[in-house]
């Protein structure tokens, strides 16, 4: 009997992308963390959203990466607090919308959605094309 295995590739692009936008989430890290809580709770997207694309804009070409207006910031007592960013990126017929998630020591990326247009390749190659949409999307 011959058994089907399932790969999941998630976990590989979520690497990936989450390795592509480091220096973002190092950048917001250095705004104060009562700001960002006072303009994610109060409804100020307008504000996030100014300090989220001047972070993107030192490591991601125009239009590439963006803010997706939306956050949350979760606070609970004894618990570190964890900030969550909705993002978009957008680059070489690859659609990627996720959650940009920032704690005191760590950062992660959790992808709700994604897509490759044209032909389909595979999973493998989806993931190569995906890796190297982010790598030609970044200034340095």
């Amino acid at each position: 009997m011959i058994q089907k295995v399932r790969v999941d590739h998630s976990f590989e692009r979520e690497r990936i992308l989450g390795d592509s936008v480091r220096s973002v989430a190092a950048d917001l890290r250095l705004i104060d963390l009562p700001d960002i809580v006072t303009y994610l709770k109060s409804g100020q997207i307008g504000s996030v959203g100014a300090l989220v694309q001047a972070s993107i804009e030192l490591s991601f070409k125009p239009e590439t990466l963006k803010f997706g207006h939306s956050g949350d910031v979760y606070l609970d007592w004894g618990t570190e607090p964890c900030v969550s960013f909705d993002m978009e990126f957008h680059h070489q017929a690859i659609h990627v919308y996720f959650r940009l998630l920032l704690e005191a020591e760590e950062a992660g990326v959790e992808i709700t959605y994604i897509s490759f247009e044209g032909e389909s390749l595979g999973p493998d190659q989806n993931t190569n094309r995906l890796h190297d949409a982010l790598g030609e999307a970044r200034l340095n």
